[in-house]
């Protein structure tokens, strides 16, 4: 496993930079919702997985902490607004926000893996063994 991400200080700039950006694209996502834009909570997913893919690229951050780092900030509204939103809205409404949430981590773990395995396979390709 590659322990360059363990070094420096760009992993807590990465981590960091991952919560902001994950606490802005949940709050877009809120906005969307309770103003009735609800085509913005399709661009959503990409957006989380092309922040999760940038978070790897630009960080050198695991796949894994991309995404933690950025649901990371969702959790805690998570926890107060599917909760708060059941009595009013019932159940099954009051699933979207566990959805989104799962969403989120689902797409931005995918935009990072990709950018990972591209990256194991460009040092595979430029790294050959000696025989």
């Amino acid at each position: 496993m590659d322990s360059r991400h363990q070094r420096g200080g760009r992993t807590g700039v990465g981590m960091f930079a991952g919560f902001l950006t994950g606490f802005f694209w949940f709050f877009l996502s809120f906005a969307a919702m309770f103003n009735g834009v609800f085509f913005f909570l399709l661009l959503l997913p990409p957006a989380y997985a092309l922040s999760g893919a940038l978070l790897v690229w630009l960080f050198r951050l695991p796949p894994i902490h991309a995404a933690f780092s950025l649901v990371g900030s969702v959790l805690p509204w998570v926890a107060w607004l599917w909760p708060a939103t059941i009595s009013s809205s019932g159940w099954l409404k009051s699933l979207v926000w566990p959805a989104l949430l799962v969403t989120a981590f689902g797409m931005s773990l995918l935009g990072a893996q990709l950018v990972a395995a591209r990256r194991r396979r460009k040092t595979a390709q430029a790294d050959p063994t000696p025989a």
